[in-house]
């Protein structure tokens, strides 16, 4: 079963949290490994994020959030993931999270 994850972090879409956000795409594309597939990002609406396809997202969160200067970035983190094909998310991170969506 495929799912997809999303590393969601606030935002106010200026071009350095762009530039922050492509930064952090590429540690992940780099540090991934077979975990999964980045397919992207987006910027807008107060929040920014990164896509994420794969088969276990509980576990390829606990790889990614290791990976290059994401444990910088981790207090605002928010994550949850979906089946794909699905419209609901569930909450990941931080724990007690009880909604996760993007808009």
């Amino acid at each position: 079963m495929e799912y997809m994850l999303v590393l969601q972090w606030p935002s106010t879409s200026t071009a350095q949290e762009l530039h922050l956000l492509i930064s952090l795409e590429g540690q992940i594309k780099e540090g991934i490994g077979d975990h999964g597939n980045v397919d992207g990002h987006d910027i807008g609406s107060g929040e920014m994020n990164i896509f994420i396809f794969t088969e276990d997202p509980r576990a390829t969160f606990e790889r990614v959030k290791n990976i290059g200067s994401i444990p910088n970035h981790i207090s605002n983190l928010k994550a949850g993931y979906r089946e794909v094909g699905e419209d609901d998310f569930l909450p990941l991170y931080p724990e007690g999270l009880d909604h996760f969506s993007v808009i």
